[in-house]
């Protein structure tokens, strides 16, 4: 009896956490964001929040109550592995489908961005050198990118897949229609993603339902599908470079080596802060390891960056580096210590003028990354790198000046093999930050919405820090 009523408890929290995704998935079919700045635009917008706010409450509670449910059930009671990770990949494929199907971007515009960068490199125009307001002739999906008069932020190995995505995208397709490929692409990436996830968990002797914990949750849910943002490609790289790094070598090691730096080296051409990676992967290792992935990695990166940077004399490079600095200096938002950090600096030094006072809060920011990676690195004890790497891109997105929720996917995917309460409560309360579009003048959160998104968020990393103190695990 006691063994019928706990498969009728999982069974009722598996149906409602599939039933909270295709709430989340419905709720973002209706979901529309007026940008003007008005009083009645900022009063529709959150009015049109509810709904996704509340479905994405119910889904990650039912997941919360999935990681409940494992944390006290042996592997072997939830089922065949093979049949477990089907159900998996089948309803978080048919969620993101049916997303990408009913939902236009509103929460974020950057797919627009891709859209045009890939036409541009598929006509033979490299992305770099124009800026969208330079470039008539895509009038219609100018007029949808954000912050025209810059030149592209974004990286060769995007631009590559940008590129791909655009030249099988058939000539004359309008934006929307464009947009919606480039999401499928990310999404195509996404559940690559979850695939290596399930095969890792196999692999560790790890229930495959631990994959549920980032395959139907809300937050990539609405990002990749829902926005299509690149994160869907940068977190493929990642859990493949994680993956193939940690698998025990049936080649020599210099191919095995090699074969984690070329995934390594492409995800730092999406977004550098994957090089913390290849660090933890290369802990260890002889220097004979470090030297071939150093050179295997710039190689790689060569290959991809030298035809779009280094033509016209370098004048690409330097309008990435310029639309770079911009970003760097005065891009802001949500960032739980960069801003009470700039108000105290602010008050401090009333003389100065802005610009120094942001460059030291930043600075100060960056610096205490750079001290929680060494201190993860030296912890003798402190876990594999599934959360080694999980830990730093936590710590990433909790002091970065600008922390939107999609840049939360690079821990959350890690999540499955390196469970973390700090990951956890943040993937919840990271969506608050979509309190912005409710502000009449400007994209800003209000203080006490900065308070209740991140205090439960450092009670979490609290309480992790104290469980490794007594278990020797990582956060």
């Amino acid at each position: 009896m006691a063994g019928l009523r706990k498969h009728i408890l999982r069974a009722i929290v598996v149906g409602w956490a599939i039933s909270s995704l295709a709430a989340v998935a419905a709720a973002l079919a209706v979901l529309e964001i007026d940008r003007a700045a008005s009083l009645e635009a900022s009063r529709a917008n959150i009015a049109a929040l509810w709904p996704f706010w509340l479905a994405s409450i119910s889904g990650w509670a039912s997941l919360t109550a999935v990681w409940l449910l494992l944390g006290r059930t042996p592997p072997a009671a939830y089922g065949q592995p093979f049949l477990v990770a089907g159900v998996i990949l089948t309803v978080a494929a048919a969620a993101r489908v049916a997303v990408i199907l009913t939902h236009e971007p509103a929460l974020s515009d950057d797919v627009y961005r891709y859209v045009l960068d890939g036409r541009n490199t598929a006509g033979g125009i490299n992305p770099y050198l124009l800026t969208p307001a330079e470039q008539q002739h895509h009038r219609e999906l100018v007029a949808l990118v954000n912050n025209p008069t810059m030149h592209t932020v974004y990286l060769p190995t995007s631009q590559w897949v940008f590129a791909a995505t655009a030249l099988a995208t058939p000539r004359g397709t309008e934006a929307q229609a464009s947009a919606r490929v480039f999401r499928a692409v990310m999404v195509g990436f996404e559940l690559a993603a979850i695939s290596l996830v399930l095969l890792a968990l196999a692999a560790s002797g790890r229930s495959c339902w631990w994959a549920a914990l980032y395959a139907w949750h809300p937050l990539p849910l609405a990002e990749i599908a829902g926005s299509g943002h690149q994160e869907g490609l940068g977190i493929f790289l990642l859990v493949a470079a994680i993956g193939l790094g940690t698998t025990v070598a049936s080649s020599g090691q210099w191919l095995h080596t090699t074969r984690w730096t070329v995934f390594v080296a492409l995800g730092a051409l999406v977004k550098p802060m994957f090089l913390p990676v290849a660090a933890f992967l290369l802990k260890g290792r002889t220097w004979h390891a470090w030297v071939t992935s150093v050179c295997i990695g710039a190689a790689v990166s060569a290959a991809l960056a030298a035809p779009l940077w280094l033509s016209e004399g370098g004048r690409p490079l330097g309008n990435l580096l310029g639309s770079a600095q911009r970003f760097t200096l005065k891009w802001a938002h949500f960032g739980s210590v960069y801003e009470p950090l700039l108000w105290a600096i602010e008050k401090l030094t009333p003389g100065w003028t802005n610009d120094p006072q942001e460059v030291l809060a930043r600075r100060i920011c960056l610096a205490a990354v750079a001290a929680i990676f060494v201190w993860v690195w030296l912890r003798p004890r402190a876990g594999d790198v599934w959360s080694r790497s999980r830990a730093i891109f936590l710590a990433m997105v909790l002091l970065s000046p600008a922390a939107h929720p999609w840049y939360l996917l690079w821990a959350l995917v890690l999540v499955p093999m390196a469970p973390a309460a700090g990951v956890w409560v943040a993937s919840l309360t990271v969506l608050l930050g979509y309190v912005a579009f409710g502000g009449e003048v400007g994209w800003s959160v209000p203080g006490w919405v900065m308070a209740a998104a991140y205090a439960p968020v450092y009670v979490a990393v609290a309480v992790d820090l104290l469980r490794r103190g007594r278990t020797r695990n990582l956060l």
